[in-house]
């Protein structure tokens, strides 16, 4: 089973998603490009572009279920809270992907692009998060 964290402010604060989509991962596009010959096309080689996820699962509310990380909060509207509290101070989040023997096979900077909820029929709330990567701007040294 995969682990989920995400955190703001260099740990500032963290949580651990309950529940992970049973598939999900980045998308890592590179931006290539065409170059139009006098007789044919030829494909350019860009730089990579952005990664982009998008996570949709849902955040327990008042219950535990036995697949939820130790780590995990019962209470789902901390998670919605923490999410539009975080979103406005324009800080990067960073997600981490740990996979079911620990291993981190995602640790990066990322910016919350959108955040929905819906409250299920359970009471239960349903979300969709969409993450993009995030890269900090450094000047030449």
């Amino acid at each position: 089973m995969y682990q989920v964290i995400i955190s703001i402010n260099n740990n500032e604060e963290a949580i651990v998603l309950p529940a992970v989509p049973p598939d999900f991962g980045p998308q890592i596009p590179q931006n290539n490009g065409t170059y139009e010959g006098l007789s044919r096309d030829y494909n350019t080689l860009g730089t990579m572009g952005l990664w982009e996820m998008t996570l949709s699962s849902f955040f327990p509310v008042g219950k535990r279920y036995r697949f939820m990380p130790a780590d995990a909060l019962e209470d789902g509207w901390q998670y919605v809270s923490f999410f539009e509290r975080n979103r406005p101070r324009m800080l990067p989040f960073r997600i981490i992907i740990l996979d079911s023997r620990g291993v981190c096979r995602l640790n990066s900077p990322c910016s919350v692009d959108s955040f929905s909820w819906s409250v299920k029929r359970n009471g239960d709330i349903a979300y969709s998060l969409s993450l993009r990567e995030y890269r900090f701007i450094s000047g030449v040294t």
